[in-house]
């Protein structure tokens, strides 16, 4: 799993620069609308991607950003996409999928 680690330097010598970011993996066709760090599903539904700050010159953001991105690859699998996709206050065995240790 890829580890997250702060880069030091460039004070003085770039400008430091702030990159406001959000992902969040939905199954392909399930997005209507995308409108400001909300979503809303092709079934009325909506959700929130939650938004992450880096601070920096643009190397450390690049940086930073290439590992939080490989990151949360390892997090999230294919199985985790269906499961976060249910809408919110629905439990699993409502949708018909079995629960899992």
């Amino acid at each position: 799993m890829a580890r997250l680690r702060a880069l030091p330097g460039g004070k003085n010598k770039e400008k430091s620069l702030s990159l406001v970011y959000g992902l969040r993996l939905y199954p392909a066709g399930e997005i209507a609308r995308v409108n400001e760090g909300e979503i809303t599903s092709r079934d009325g539904t909506s959700s929130h991607v939650p938004l992450h700050l880096i601070e920096g010159t643009r190397e450390q953001i690049r940086a930073q950003l290439l590992a939080s991105i490989d990151a949360f690859f390892d997090i999230y699998s294919d199985d985790e996409v269906m499961r976060i996709s249910v809408p919110f206050g629905l439990r699993v065995e409502e949708v018909g999928e079995e629960t899992g240790c």
